[in-house]
């Protein structure tokens, strides 16, 4: 059978660059160097005649890019991540001396032509039965444990995904099209038949990919049957950037490219694992980017679990998976069958994203150790060049992928809360991650945090809760959820428990105060604070000292069990107001189940005066500064208050503060002045008195102000 060469050849080199200087050419680099990219860069011909992809060492400013246009003779210089630029120029431009020019320029770190690359498939006839490659890699097993997560996103980098295919409706998470820089593309055979492999819908129609619940990230980079170094790259970097957990790239070259190693790195950096088809044409040479460093290179094997007629093979080789006659989507809504290692990497891929949903905090290293645990050697214990370490088994994976988090049954499905009664549980958590518990009433409310940002342990770790809620009081009878979510980085995976609360504890009522002291003029209501342990049926009202009912606040009013506060405005039931005199609240409540609290009595002082200073006459008049004899003012006051004491002029400035929020009861006091000012000199000759602000438990105010004196 003649088979198509789809690989195109990829040459990259390295050069350097700085975004400050830009010459013409600077000191010479090393002759070896020179002479490994002219013989190496342009000895395959299929990259684009016109264009060049430049690494400079930072990100060019717009200044730095037109001085490096017009030096160059350039026709556009465009950014693809953040660092690297596609230069293009006129097809009469000496490509050769161009590379020696940006070669010999400091601010350049590496150029390589931006090179076509092409898919990584063998059209077949449907001679299998449909989906033969679940049963042989054990994905039912698999979904025992997951189907996959929704949060759990693989970038396909490939041609565009059919988002209309009834088995991919609803998938695609954030689309780009790398070719035009925006979000849409037509849909395309090859990129639909990769993103059916790894997600197709468990619907009960058509076919069903590996990981049927997870989300897929189409990213185009073909315009027909072959793309560039560029488009590659680009997509890596927005595949990354845009929180991809998987990359998935069925395409390939014969090449080494700087820039998509680089960009691979950078994917790789972000935490992203990457996964590329290992090429078509049954050689042992290294495809890129399978044979990048950290990509998992993945070989193709038939439904006898050899390897693949047309598969590549080396030492660049991680894993094997069926490739031959696979059944999946293609655009358009249609269905096909389609053979080679394209389609063995996204067999590969959609189990990575299984074990990603059973534990998303795994790292690329902690991945290939599981992998190398659950495949099926093929040829020799160990690794060989055909199939890796051996053809990929769904179940195994996910075996051996250990839970990101779990937890053990509730010791009771029924909480009775009676102040004395708890129920328990424990949990495991990965290690680097931080866990959380809540419990949340049926409207989803969170009412209690048991613990929040604890280090993740794998050993069981005990967790009671006896009803309280985070206020302190009990939780009302009902149903509640306990919800532990462990969190690492972007990524969380949560776990529920339900419970049924009876409350049977008997009511109570707290008072914040016995005491409470009210002042009409300065507050509209007085405030008494209280706190129940459950919700209750609550009653309150006010009488004088004789026992004379003055009104009800609240009556049989529904509160919940939490700290609140009862109000009264200082007025009778005929909305008068009372005069001033001690009065008291009496608090009762009852239960849902007909319990009695026992009653809370709180006095209410009712205080509308000011506080009454007398403040004598200072004699005598006149003081000297600074001698034994100093400025002293005698007053009395009339109950207990707060007082801020100070000295003005007699153009009201203030010149020194005594005495701020003083505490004095009731009775004669005096206040003395040395005569110096807030900066401890003396203050100018001249009159002086004193100001007393006093203000009374009540929130009543008074200002007094006592005679002039004289300094000198």
């Amino acid at each position: 059978m003649n088979r198509k060469k789809l690989l195109s050849c990829l040459v990259f080199t390295s050069l350097c660059f700085s975004s400050t200087h830009i010459s013409a050419a600077s000191e010479p680099r090393s002759y070896e160097r020179k002479v490994n990219t002219f013989q190496k860069m342009f000895q395959e011909r299929n990259y684009v005649n016109t264009e060049l992809i430049v690494k400079f060492s930072k990100k060019l400013h717009k200044n730095d890019k037109r001085n490096f246009k017009n030096l160059f003779n350039l026709i556009n210089i465009k950014p693809i991540g953040e660092d690297f630029y596609v230069i293009s120029f006129s097809n009469q431009t000496d490509l050769p001396k161009l590379v020696q020019k940006l070669y010999d320029n400091k601010i350049v770190e590496y150029v390589e032509p931006n090179y076509k690359i092409q898919k990584e498939f063998i059209p077949s006839d449907p001679l299998y039965k449909k989906q033969w490659f679940h049963s042989k890699i054990n994905t039912p097993s698999a979904w025992d444990t997951t189907k996959g997560a929704s949060d759990v996103v693989v970038a396909v980098i490939d041609g565009g995904v059919d988002g209309r295919h009834p088995e991919l409706k609803g998938k695609l998470y954030k689309p780009y099209d790398a070719v035009d820089g925006d979000s849409t593309y037509f849909p395309d055979d090859h990129g639909t038949h990769v993103a059916g492999i790894i997600a197709a819908s468990l619907n009960s129609v058509g076919v069903t990919g590996i990981a049927p619940n997870v989300k897929v990230m189409p990213i185009n980079v073909f315009y027909g049957d072959s793309t560039t170094a560029e488009e590659i790259s680009s997509a890596l970097f927005y595949a990354a950037d845009k929180g991809a957990d998987v990359i998935n790239m069925s395409l390939g070259s014969y090449y080494y490219s700087k820039v998509i190693n680089d960009a691979v790195a950078y994917a790789r950096s972000k935490g992203a694992i990457v996964v590329a088809a290992a090429g078509n044409d049954h050689v042992n040479e290294k495809t890129y980017p399978a044979a990048y460093n950290g990509v998992f290179g993945i070989s193709s094997t038939n439904n006898k679990d050899r390897a693949s007629y047309f598969s590549n093979y080396g030492t660049f080789v991680d894993y094997a998976a069926p490739g031959e006659d696979i059944y999946s989507t293609i655009a358009y809504g249609k269905y096909a069958y389609m053979s080679g290692t394209s389609m063995a990497s996204p067999v590969v891929t959609g189990t990575i994203a299984l074990m990603l949903s059973k534990n998303p905090f795994l790292t690329e290293t902690q991945v290939d150790s599981i992998l190398k645990k659950s495949t099926l050697d093929l040829y020799q214990s160990g690794r060989d060049n055909l199939s890796g370490f051996g053809r990929i088994d769904a179940s195994l994976a996910v075996k051996n992928t250990p839970a990101a988090f779990s937890i053990t049954p509730l010791s009771s499905k029924e909480l009775i809360i009676n102040g004395r009664n708890s129920i328990t549980t424990s949990y495991k958590a990965y290690t680097g991650s931080l866990v959380s518990i809540v419990v949340k009433d049926a409207k989803g409310k969170i009412v209690k945090n048991i613990i929040k940002n604890v280090k993740g342990s794998n050993k069981q770790v005990n967790i009671k809760w006896d009803g309280k809620v985070d206020d302190g009081s009990y939780a009302d009878s009902g149903a509640y959820k306990i919800i532990a979510t462990a969190v690492k980085g972007s990524s969380s995976r949560s776990k529920e428990l339900s419970v049924n609360v009876k409350n049977q504890l008997k009511p109570s009522i707290t008072v914040g105060r016995t005491t409470i002291h009210y002042s009409p003029k300065v507050s509209k209501i007085g405030i008494v604070p209280i706190t129940l342990n459950k919700t209750q049926l609550v009653t309150a009202k006010i009488f004088d000292l004789k026992g004379a009912h003055v009104k009800n606040i609240i009556t049989n009013k529904t509160l919940p069990g939490s700290s609140q506060t009862i109000g009264w405005s200082g007025k009778n039931s005929i909305g008068k107001q009372v005069p001033d005199g001690n009065y008291l609240m009496r608090i009762d409540s009852i239960d849902s189940d007909n319990q009695k609290a026992d009653r809370k009595t709180v006095e209410i002082i009712v205080d509308s005066k000011t506080p009454v200073i007398k403040i004598n006459t200072i004699s005598p008049s006149v003081y000297k500064a600074g001698k034994s004899i100093l400025a002293v003012s005698k007053f009395s006051i009339n109950e207990t208050v707060n007082v801020t004491i100070y000295v003005v002029n007699n153009n009201g400035q203030k010149i020194r503060t005594l005495a701020s929020k003083k505490s004095i009861k009731l009775g004669t006091h005096s206040q003395s002045w040395d005569g110096k000012a807030e900066n401890k000199t003396f203050a100018k000759s001249g009159k002086y008195r004193f100001i007393i602000e006093s203000i009374d438990v009540a929130g009543n105010k008074s200002i007094n102000q006592s005679s002039w004196f004289s300094l000198k």
